[in-house]
C-alpha cells in the first residue's frame, strides 16, 4: 500500500496520490474491523478468566 494516500475531508485538501477503490476501502474496511473484533474477544476472554478466577477463591 506504499504511495497510497486518502484524501482529508477538507474542501482545501490537494489530492495526491492513488485514491483508493471501493473494493480496497471495504477489504482495508474489513480486515480492521476482524482484528478490534479479536482484539475485544480476546480481552473479553481475558476480563472473564479473570472474574470467574477471583469469584473462585472467594
Amino acid at each position: 500500500m506504499a504511495g497510497i494516500m486518502i484524501s482529508s475531508l477538507s474542501p482545501k485538501s490537494q489530492i495526491e496520490g492513488t485514491l483508493l477503490t471501493p473494493e480496497q476501502v471495504e477489504e482495508i474496511s474489513s480486515r480492521i474491523s476482524k482484528n478490534v473484533f479479536e482484539k475485544i474477544t480476546k480481552q473479553l476472554d481475558e476480563s472473564l478468566a479473570s472474574s470467574l478466577e477471583k469469584n473462585k477463591n472467594k
